[in-house]
């Protein structure tokens, strides 16, 4: 034979085995080799839908749910590992709740010389209950504070709705804040609540909070550096003098807030003298709040042009 190449006949998925025959012209073998060639046909990856032992597909932090496929020879794979991890046999355990819509894909991927396939499953990540996030739990009366759970779906209430009543709100500045928010009534202090009910159970977070009444330059119902903090002038177009009296810190630290609770600026002064203050911000009304160690004075602050 002096050709090196031939052409085979049809091949079948799978493994194939290739032998050499010499033939005459009546089809009679007249050779046989005893090499043979072995040949393996793949197909691209048929892959298979993804179910899940609940429906919707969710699991709770530090819960576990088991998925499943018919397909074989896979890995199953996820999208994000700081929320959920799966192993080898498809059981998704919960790590933490991740960023809105609260969900990971879950994939199962068939890899072959020919390529890959893969499914997908969408699981919600639940927390049977996360704390209220709020900027103050001390608001003024006629104020409000966003508050934020990171566990959706629940309701928000107040214990007190005369004190502090809750809504939706929307806050001034540029972007504006928007949200539920506490709004403070009448001096007080109510509970707030966030109730709801998720594949982890049901859940409940609670936070107090305190309105006080900041009519006048000092605000009661608040301990006060010995009672002689001065904010000056009041109102003013930003530019103002702090006077922290105390006869126990030689520093305070200052945290200005808009309406809404936001924090505009934060800063140290030193007691027992005048420091001057110079901010940019939008015109309207800020509350001030000077502390040291277990001592607190807050004052309402307007900014005109």
């Amino acid at each position: 034979m002096s050709s090196s190449t031939f052409t085979t006949g049809t091949l079948l998925t799978g493994v194939n085995t290739i032998s050499c025959l010499l033939t005459n012209a009546a089809g009679d073998t007249i050779y046989a080799t005893s090499d043979t060639l072995t040949i393996t046909v793949d197909t691209l990856p048929a892959n298979a839908p993804i179910t899940a032992a609940t429906t919707p597909a969710a699991v709770c932090v530090g819960g576990t749910l088991s998925l499943s496929t018919t397909a074989t020879g896979g890995v199953w794979e996820t999208n994000n590992t700081t929320a959920v991890s799966v192993s080898g046999t498809g059981v998704v355990t919960g790590l933490s709740v991740p960023p809105p819509p609260g969900r990971v894909n879950v994939y199962y991927v068939m890899t072959n010389s020919c390529g890959s396939d893969s499914s997908r499953i969408r699981v919600n990540v639940n927390s049977p209950a996360s704390p209220i996030g709020i900027s103050a739990t001390t608001i003024c009366i006629d104020s409000a504070v966003i508050i934020t759970d990171s566990t959706t779906g629940g309701t928000w209430s107040s214990s007190d709705s005369t004190v502090g009543s809750v809504g939706f709100h929307i806050g001034g500045g540029f972007p504006p804040s928007f949200g539920e928010a506490i709004t403070g009534n009448t001096a007080g202090t109510t509970t707030i609540t966030y109730t709801g009910t998720n594949s982890c159970g049901t859940y409940t977070e609670t936070i107090n909070v305190t309105v006080i009444n900041c009519g006048s330059t000092a605000v009661n119902n608040v301990a006060t550096i010995t009672n002689n903090c001065n904010v000056y002038p009041n109102p003013s177009t930003g530019s103002f003098n702090i006077v922290a009296n105390s006869n126990k810190y030689t520093q305070a630290n200052c945290t200005i807030a808009n309406m809404v609770g936001e924090k505009v600026k934060t800063f140290t002064i030193n007691t027992n003298q005048e420091s001057s203050v110079n901010l940019n911000i939008p015109t309207g009304v800020y509350f001030i709040t000077i502390s040291a160690g277990e001592e607190k004075y807050t004052t309402k602050m307007v900014i005109m042009e």
